[in-house]
């Protein structure tokens, strides 16, 4: 959940509360802050989940700035500031505020918000399933794991979502042999119109009832690539899809930490070759330091049993965690898919990778079946 804090200036002390209490319950990546004056003149660009306007020290100024932002946005609009005026807090009520906190004490006021707001949320909280892959290092192959999970996962449930978040590079779309005509950067420019009929038109659909939102292969369109867009991609995503699989980029960029923090499984996909375990090792650190729960990410072995591989038992020792799923050694299959454009489950089903790809996918989702999907409020993040 994002949140927008909006106040008389950057160096307000009641603002910097805010902030650190949001960052802890509500925003783990950091409210953005605006002042008065930013939203007088339309200047606040991002589309927050939650917004706090402070009233103090000048409410009659704060009163305005409420007013002219719950014109601009739709989402959640809470307002601090002295709760010893009860006709002042009926203003900030009527101007548009969902919520009014006593500035004597924030943090307790935001507690009982969030609790009013996220059972609303999880009223109507999309239930869509995401899978998260991402490789340890180059060459791990998790572009060929996403394309196939999300080709079973279509099979077996009709449909699904594949999302491309490596802008620049992606390569989901060849995999597919996909010709897309819209990818995520035009999803990103027009975010703030987003709805379902434009969020099924940026989508290209394969026979097998894959449905690929790509990412943009110029490297231009890097540039436009928002949390904010991806963020609203996976919500509408969940909303209409049983199932969502991404091919991440990395653990560290804004938008993919969006989608960790969705993720019901996280594929960690690596080589049993030492740098490959190497950078595993990092990316299970950081993952730890961003609030990851540990039983979300599953470790793959790929290209399993070639020669002069390290053994099992050293690459699990060294990284703490057991290895979940195996997908064996296959280049002529693999590479056969590659080049025809057809995922190696439909090409070659009978092949012993395929039947583990398989097998994989359908596993994760037995694992994770009836646990609910944290929220990214119980992550603390500086």
């Amino acid at each position: 959940m994002r949140a927008l804090v909006v106040c008389p200036s950057f160096l307000d002390p009641l603002s910097t509360r805010l902030k650190d209490a949001l960052r802890g319950k509500v925003d783990p990546l950091g409210p953005t802050v605006a002042r008065y004056e930013d939203v007088e003149s339309g200047l606040t660009s991002l589309q927050a989940d939650m917004h706090i306007v402070v009233l103090s020290p000048d409410p009659e100024r704060g009163l305005q700035a409420l007013r002219k932002l719950r014109r601009q946005v739709s989402g959640c609009v809470l307002a601090v500031g002295q709760a010893s005026e009860s006709r002042f807090i009926l203003r900030a009520l009527h101007e548009g505020a969902d919520f009014f906190l006593d500035e004597a004490d924030p943090e307790t006021g935001l507690e009982a918000a969030l609790a009013r707001l996220l059972s609303k949320e999880e009223a109507s909280a999309p239930s869509g399933r995401v899978v998260a892959v991402l490789g340890a290092s180059g060459g791990s192959g998790a572009s060929t794991v996403a394309v196939n999970v999300a080709t079973v996962l279509a099979k077996d449930y009709e449909s699904c979502v594949l999302l491309d978040l490596k802008p620049g590079r992606g390569d989901l779309a060849a995999l597919l042999d996909l010709k897309p005509a819209h990818n995520l950067a035009d999803l990103c420019l027009n975010v703030t119109r987003l709805d379902r009929a434009m969020f099924e038109k940026v989508l290209a659909r394969h026979s097998s009832g894959v449905h690929l939102l790509a990412s943009p292969q110029m490297f231009g369109g890097i540039r436009v690539v928002t949390a904010q867009g991806v963020g609203q991609a996976l919500t509408l995503a969940r909303k209409f899809f049983p199932h969502v699989v991404v091919d991440l980029e990395d653990c560290f960029h804004e938008e993919q930490i969006v989608t960790l923090f969705q993720a019901a499984a996280i594929l960690l996909v690596a080589r049993l070759d030492f740098t490959s375990l190497r950078n595993a090792r990092r990316v299970l650190d950081h993952l730890g330091e961003l609030g990851v729960p540990a039983g979300r990410v599953r470790l793959v072995a790929n290209r399993y049993g070639q020669a002069s591989e390290l053994p099992v038992a050293e690459a699990e020792a060294a990284l703490d965690v057991q290895i979940a799923h195996y997908i064996p050694d296959d280049p002529k299959t693999i590479n056969l898919a590659v080049n025809t454009g057809i995922p190696a489950v439909l090409r070659s089903p009978s092949a012993k990778v395929s039947q583990a790809l398989g097998q994989m996918a359908r596993q994760i989702l037995e694992r994770r079946r009836g646990e609910p999907t944290v929220s990214p409020k119980v992550f603390a993040r500086s």
